[in-house]
């Protein structure tokens, strides 16, 4: 599974809404290919007025947390 995600101004990656030809909101941008996943992308990345950093996640590979150094 592959989702289109837009870097926030929090510095966190979302997932952006899938919009459909006739505008309507169908939920989150998530599909089964890269391929489709990257067709959206573009098309998402022209109805933006301002220009924001988009990417192709793949969800179905599970990122391993981050260690935390612990201080004694």
């Amino acid at each position: 599974m592959f989702s289109v995600k837009k870097l926030g101004k929090n510095g966190m990656w979302g997932t952006v809404s899938l919009i459909d030809e006739n505008g309507s909101f169908r939920g989150e941008a998530r599909f089964e290919t890269r391929e489709d996943a990257e067709k959206y992308l573009v098309k998402f990345k022209n109805r933006m007025k301002k220009p924001v950093d988009l990417k192709v996640f793949n969800d179905s590979e599970a990122e391993e947390p981050k260690k935390k150094d612990k201080k004694k």
